[in-house]
């Protein structure tokens, strides 16, 4: 009965030595292999562009009004020729039945802006100066004749707006704007009147378009702008042509210039 107690006992201990060998082989198993690595985090959407170029074609439909001021012409009676004019003198006085046309343009253009918000964005335009061609309308028996040249202008204007953007259309995204444009010249061309010259001054402007994006840089664009421009111009001859040449005199235009610019192209935006 004792050895076969003793034999019980025996059994008993290997056993249980057994099962505390293999649960530490089972926790050493357990504790070499490795533990799973969590998920990188999905990236966030990417940031939209902040800056945008537009590069195209631009056409400028004159719509203006004028009005014209000059001093009277003296003149001296040459015998066989008749009266000569040779001076302006007094004050300038209103050429009344009297204005002037500029002519329409089309050039290069190109706009920059930046992105403040999705939305809203700040954004200066310009174009390929070109010149303009100031003509006289109305009647006059004396020169100059409806339709002569007074002068030629290189002018020079940078419309700086405020644009709304419109983002709830997808690819089309329409846009409004509003805001100021310096204008001011770089030359001036004599024409009957000479050594002309054009104040610097700032008018206003609307804008109104829509980016067509085909992708997230690229686009195409249509672009319309009024503008809002008060100038005035002075001249300090006349310039009759051969034999008499030119005269001292003073002259000045001002004129309400509301153009409408259209313009069409690239968009690109980084």
């Amino acid at each position: 009965m004792t050895r076969r107690k003793r034999s019980t006992t025996i059994v008993k201990a290997f056993v249980s030595r057994s099962l505390i060998f293999a649960l530490s082989a089972g926790a050493v198993h357990a504790a070499d292999v490795p533990s799973p690595q969590p998920a990188p985090p999905s990236p966030g959407p990417e940031a939209p562009p902040h800056w945008y170029v537009r590069l195209g074609v631009l056409g400028g439909l004159d719509q203006s009004w004028s009005s014209l001021f000059a001093q009277q012409v003296a003149g001296v009676v040459v015998p066989g020729i008749g009266l000569v004019p040779v001076s302006g003198f007094g004050p300038q006085v209103s050429l009344v039945g009297r204005g002037a046309t500029y002519s329409s343009v089309f050039t290069a253009s190109f706009q920059a802006g930046y992105f403040f918000t999705p939305n809203w964005s700040l954004e200066v335009a310009g174009a390929v100066p070109l010149w303009l061609t100031i003509k006289i309308t109305g009647f006059s028996a004396a020169p100059p004749f409806s339709g002569a040249v007074l002068s030629k202008l290189l002018p020079g204007a940078i419309p700086i707006t405020g644009v709304y953007h419109f983002t709830q259309f997808g690819a089309l995204q329409p846009y409004l704007g509003g805001g100021i444009v310096p204008s001011f010249e770089f030359a001036v061309q004599d024409g009957f009147n000479t050594g002309g010259y054009f104040k610097p001054t700032v008018g206003l402007v609307a804008q109104a378009g829509a980016d067509y994006m085909f992708s997230r840089n690229w686009g195409a664009f249509l672009d319309v702008k009024k503008l809002f421009i008060w100038s005035t111009g002075t001249s300090t001859g006349f310039d009759f042509g051969p034999p008499i040449g030119t005269i001292p005199g003073a002259a000045t235009i001002k004129t309400t210039f509301q153009p409408w610019l259209f313009s069409t192209g690239v968009t690109y935006r980084f």
